[in-house]
C-alpha cells in the first residue's frame, strides 16, 4: 500500500504564531539529526497519535504544553491526506481529529474538528483494503479480533526502545495485548489467509460450535431415553388392561420408535375398540409386580455404585491430604538441606564458627528429608486411570437414576390406573378419559424424540464443515506460511553480510509465533535474545524490519503502510558524550569502525529504497551528524537540531 509521510504539522496554542512543517521526500531515506532533548524522539509517537493510536504517546511538558494539534500529510497512489488530532490536555487522548482527502492539501491556519478516530481509523482500513473479518469467532476478545491498519503500524515504527532490543523485534510486541494480537493477524500479514478465507473459518468455526450443541443434544436424548422408554411402556401397559392394546405383544424389548407406534395406535382409537377382560386386569397387576422388582434391582445397584463414588472421592481427598501433608514435612526439614549446602566435611560451623566434620545426626536429618521429597515425588497426581473409572462410575449412576425415574413414573401410572377402576370400574367413560390421557402422552414423547430433524440438521452440518474444511485448506495455509516466511528470511540473509554482524552467514528463521528470529549457530538454534551485543541486535532488526516492508512491496495488496521511523540505529556506536544536550562538540568524532558499521545501515537503508522503485520511505532520527551517512545515496537530510533554537519547538513557542 502506497502510504508515504509528505509533512508533519505542528500548531501552536499562542494565536499569533504559525504553524510549523517539516518536509519528508517521497521515496528517500530522511534523516533529522541533533543533539539529545531536542525532541527527535517525539516524531514517532507524533506520527502514531495522527494515524489514530487509542492512547496519546507524545511526551508531557513542553512538546503537549506548546501544541494545540498535530499533523500529518500522506501521500497515498491517488491523492493526498492531511490527518490532524487534538492535543488531549489532561486526558490520555481524544477523539477529535480533522480528516482531510484532496489532491493538493492546503495546510489550515488552524484545525478544525470534522472527524472522530473511530471514524478515521476505519477509513484507513478501507483504504489499506483490510479486511473486516475477525480472525476468530469471539469478536469481542481483543486477541481475535479483526485485523486493523493500526495493527500494521507494528512494521512501521522502530523507537529507540525496541531497535537495540533483544527480546522485542516489533513495535509494542512488549505488550501482551499487542504481541498476541499480532501473533494471530501474522499470517494475514504474509498473505496467506484473506477476507475470504476468515470468513469460511468464521463459518467453520460456527458450524462446529453447533455440531458439537446438536451432538450433545443427541447424547442427552440417549442419556435419558431409558427414563423415557420405561414410560412409554408404563402407557402401553395400562392399554393392555383395558383392552385398547393386544395382550399377547410383548413390550420389553420392543424399540422406542416402535413403542411410539403403538401408543399411537392407542391414542387412535376409540371406545368401540374396548375389549376388557380378565387376563388384561391380571395383566396389570403382573407388569406392577415386574416393574417393583426391577426397582428393588436397579436400587440395589445403584446404592453399590453410589458408595462406590463416595470411597473414590474419599481416596481422593486422602491422596491430596497426604501429599499436603508430605509438603508441609518437606518444608520443615528444608533446614536440613539448607544447613547441608552451608557445610561440608572439616568446614566452619554457620552458627558457632567453629571448624567441624558433618555428623551423623545431620546425614540422617539430610537423608529423612531426602525419603520424604522422595515419597511425595511418588505419589504423584492422580493416575488417569482413576479418573476414568470415576467418570465411568459416574456415568452409570446417572442411566440408573434415570431408569429408576422411569420405572417410578410408570408404576405411579399404573397404580394411579388401577386405583381409579377399582374407585369408578371400566366404565366406558373412564377408558375414554384414558384413551385422551394417552393421545395427550403421545404428543409429548414424539416432541421429546422428534429427532428425525435433529439428524437431518447434524448430517448437513456435517457436509457443510466438510465442504469448508476443504476450501479452507489449513494445510495449504501452512504451505503458503512457510513459503512468505522463506521469501523474508532469504531477504534477511542477504542482507546481513552488509551489516556489523559477527555471524553475518549463519541461517536465520522468523519464528512469528513468538515474534523473534532463530540464529542457526552450528546446528544449534539460537533465539536472538541468546545472542549477545547490541551491533547484533540492530543489524537483525533492521534486516528484518527492511525485509516485511520488501516482502509487502512486492504483494499486489498488502496492508502495509510503506514507511518506516526508525530512532537513533546508531546507538550503540554513538559516544555518550556526544549524545548530551548542548555539549556537542564537533571535534570529538566517532571512531572510524564505528562510522563505518553505521555507515553499513544506511547504504542498506538506501538499497532498499532502490532496489524497490523507491515504493518505501525511511525516517531516521540521529544523534550521528552527515559523517556516517557521507556518499551514501538516497539519503536527504530533513534537518538539524542542534545549537540554539534548532528543535522540534520553538522557544518562542514557550515564552
Amino acid at each position: 500500500m502506497y502510504f508515504q509521510i509528505k509533512k508533519l504539522i505542528l500548531w501552536p496554542k499562542k494565536e499569533d504564531i504559525p504553524y510549523k512543517e517539516i518536509s519528508f521526500r517521497l521515496g528517500m531515506v530522511n534523516v533529522i539529526t541533533g543533539s539529545s532533548r531536542t525532541g527527535k524522539s517525539a516524531i514517532i509517537p507524533i506520527v502514531d497519535y495522527c494515524l489514530g493510536s487509542k492512547e496519546c504517546a507524545i511526551p508531557v511538558n513542553i512538546i503537549r504544553d506548546s501544541c494545540s494539534w498535530f499533523g500529518v500529510i500522506i501521500k497515498t497512489k491517488d491523492s493526498e491526506m492531511l490527518l490532524a488530532r487534538r492535543e488531549p490536555g489532561e486526558r490520555k487522548s481524544t477523539d477529535d481529529m480533522m480528516f482531510v482527502v484532496d489532491k493538493n492539501i492546503d495546510i489550515p491556519a488552524q484545525p478544525e474538528k470534522n472527524n472522530s478516530r473511530e471514524r478515521v481509523c476505519r477509513t484507513l482500513d478501507e483504504i489499506a483494503k483490510i479486511t473486516f473479518q475477525s480472525i476468530d469467532e469471539d469478536e469481542n476478545s481483543g486477541f481475535n479480533a479483526r485485523p486493523s491498519f493500526r495493527d500494521m503500524m507494528a512494521f512501521s515504527y522502530q523507537p529507540q526502545n525496541i531497535i537495540a532490543n533483544a527480546n522485542t523485534l516489533f513495535y509494542k510486541a512488549d505488550t501482551m495485548e499487542h504481541r498476541q494480537k499480532l501473533i494471530n493477524i501474522f499470517p494475514y500479514v504474509l498473505g496467506a489467509i484473506d477476507g475470504e478465507i476468515l470468513s469460511k473459518r468464521k463459518r467453520l468455526e460456527s458450524l462446529e460450535k453447533e455440531l458439537t450443541k446438536r451432538e450433545k443434544e443427541i447424547e442427552n436424548i440417549k442419556r435419558v431415553s431409558a427414563k423415557w422408554d420405561f414410560e412409554i411402556k408404563g402407557w402401553l401397559k395400562a392399554a393392555q388392561g383395558v383392552g385398547l392394546l393386544d395382550k399377547t405383544i410383548n413390550l420389553k424389548n420392543l424399540t422406542y420408535d416402535i413403542c411410539l407406534e403403538y401408543l399411537t395406535e392407542v391414542s387412535e382409537k376409540s371406545i368401540d375398540n374396548i375389549d376388557v377382560s380378565i387376563d388384561g386386569i391380571e395383566l396389570v397387576s403382573k407388569n406392577i409386580n415386574e416393574l417393583r422388582e426391577q426397582e428393588r434391582e436397579i436400587s440395589y445397584n445403584l446404592a453399590i455404585l453410589s458408595r462406590r463414588k463416595t470411597e473414590m472421592m474419599q481416596f481422593y481427598d486422602n491422596i491430596s491430604d497426604y501429599k499436603k501433608n508430605l509438603s508441609i514435612q518437606r518444608d520443615r526439614l528444608k533446614i536440613a538441606d539448607c544447613i547441608s549446602n552451608m557445610t561440608s566435611d572439616f568446614s566452619v560451623c554457620p552458627f558457632c564458627g567453629s571448624e567441624h566434620s558433618r555428623s551423623e545426626e545431620l546425614n540422617a536429618l539430610v537423608g529423612n528429608l531426602k525419603e520424604i521429597e522422595d515419597e511425595a515425588e511418588n505419589a504423584g497426581e492422580i493416575p488417569v486411570a482413576f479418573e476414568r473409572e470415576f467418570k465411568t462410575v459416574d456415568g452409570e449412576i446417572r442411566i440408573l437414576s434415570d431408569k429408576l425415574s422411569g420405572i417410578q413414573n410408570s408404576l405411579k401410572l399404573l397404580r394411579r390406573e388401577q386405583q381409579s377402576k377399582k374407585r369408578y370400574g371400566y366404565t366406558l367413560e373412564e377408558i375414554s378419559k384414558f384413551i385422551g390421557k394417552v393421545q395427550y402422552a403421545k404428543e409429548t414423547y414424539k416432541n421429546i424424540f422428534d429427532d428425525e430433524e435433529l439428524d437431518k440438521r447434524i448430517q448437513a452440518l456435517k457436509e457443510e464443515i466438510e465442504q469448508l474444511k476443504k476450501e479452507v485448506n489449513e494445510h495449504e495455509i501452512i504451505r503458503r506460511i512457510n513459503k512468505s516466511l522463506n521469501d523474508i528470511q532469504k531477504r534477511i540473509m542477504e542482507k546481513l553480510p552488509q551489516l556489523d554482524l559477527e555471524n553475518p552467514y549463519n541461517l536465520v528463521q522468523m519464528d512469528y509465533k513468538n515474534l523473534t528470529l532463530k540464529i542457526n549457530n552450528n546446528g544449534r538454534m539460537d533465539y536472538l535474545w541468546q545472542i549477545g551485543s547490541g551491533s547484533n541486535w540492530i543489524s537483525y532488526h533492521l534486516a528484518t524490519i527492511l525485509s516485511m516492508q520488501e516482502f509487502a512491496i512486492s504483494k499486489a495488496n498488502s496492508p502495509l503502510a510503506q514507511f518506516i521511523i526508525i530512532d537513533q540505529p546508531s546507538q550503540v556506536y554513538f559516544p555518550r558524550k556526544l549524545a548530551n544536550d548542548e555539549e556537542y562538540d564537533i571535534d570529538q568524532e566517532l571512531e572510524d569502525e564505528d562510522v563505518v558499521a553505521v555507515n553499513k545501515m544506511f547504504k542498506v537503508m538506501s538499497n532498499a529504497i532502490e532496489s524497490n522503485d523507491k515504493n518505501l520511505q525511511i525516517i531516521v532520527l540521529e544523534h550521528a551528524d552527515e559523517e556516517v551517512w557521507k556518499g551514501v545515496e538516497n539519503v536527504h537530510k530533513v534537518c538539524e537540531w542542534r545549537d540554539g533554537n534548532q528543535k522540534l519547538i520553538p522557544s518562542e513557542w514557550l515564552e
